[in-house]
């Protein structure tokens, strides 16, 4: 049985049914359209998929700086600091009374302190039994926090009109089973569907073999890979956008920079043949 979810008018208005893909100049490159009115159907989720360095970190920023409503706009990070997150906001004068949980510090702090003061104990003289006991408490402390369930449950905890982005799923594919992972991504889309929420969905290529790749790929209603290479003595940073679902003529090769104004901006584009 199909949920049917009653939408306020008012919220249908103000939302509409397109929305920002977290830069104006790339809605107006998607959809040729130069009166900003969004280029990503609502109830999407996007993938993107490349390089390290390549410049996705900086995209899922963007991409949830476009706070239509601060209060049910979500950043996941699994790297970064709330203080890295906060200065880099600042830096490109973007809201900062967005929600941010910063899963890689949470696990730091729970998981790898434990790790340093049973190194420490062991140092000032601890026996190796008590280092054990340390450690077989640690095991189950690590074992009772889920935090696949943890992203899965406040993401399908979002209302409706909601954007969100991960970044990134290595930090769950690197501690889960990757059919584990997958099986919560379907109740998350699942989700970010029916509630007509957007969202935004990180992961290294070299993280993932190609079984996984093609699930994600599935799943996602658009696919972004972020490519970086050499082009004589400078770096050329790349989006080609793969797929697009129900829009094929969206799927384009973007070349872009970083510029301090704009953050990620679109330079030039090819079609994909």
């Amino acid at each position: 049985m199909v949920t049917s979810i009653r939408f306020d008018g008012d919220d249908e208005e103000f939302y509409g049914d397109m929305c920002s893909i977290g830069s104006a100049k790339f809605d107006a490159l998607l959809t040729g359209n130069v009166l900003n009115e969004g280029s990503i159907p609502r109830g999407f989720m996007l993938l993107a998929i490349g390089n390290q360095g390549a410049g996705m970190d900086l995209f899922a920023k963007q991409f949830s700086s476009i706070a239509e409503d601060p209060e049910n706009t979500l950043l996941i990070s699994t790297a970064e600091s709330q203080s890295e997150i906060l200065s880099l906001y600042r830096r490109y004068n973007w809201p900062t009374d967005i929600k941010v949980r910063t899963m890689g510090e949470e696990y730091n702090s729970n998981v790898l302190e434990r790790d340093l003061r049973a190194s420490r104990f062991r140092l000032e003289g601890f026996t190796m039994e008590d280092i054990q006991r340390l450690a077989q408490t640690r095991f189950v402390e690590n074992q009772i926090h889920d935090y696949l369930t943890d992203l899965t449950t406040q993401l399908t905890s979002l209302p409706a009109y909601f954007r969100a982005a991960v970044d990134n799923l290595d930090f769950f594919f690197a501690r889960n089973e990757p059919a584990r992972v997958i099986s919560m991504l379907r109740m998350i889309q699942a989700h970010t569907q029916l509630h007509r929420g957007i969202l935004l969905l990180n992961v290294s290529s070299d993280m993932v073999d190609k079984a996984v790749e093609r699930e994600l790929y599935a799943m996602c209603d658009i696919v972004m890979e972020f490519e970086v290479g050499m082009l004589g003595t400078d770096f050329e940073t790349r989006m080609v956008i793969r797929k697009f679902r129900n829009a094929p003529e969206n799927l384009k090769a973007v070349s872009f920079r970083v510029t301090k104004d704009e953050a990620i901006t679109p330079e030039t584009v090819d079609r994909i043949a």
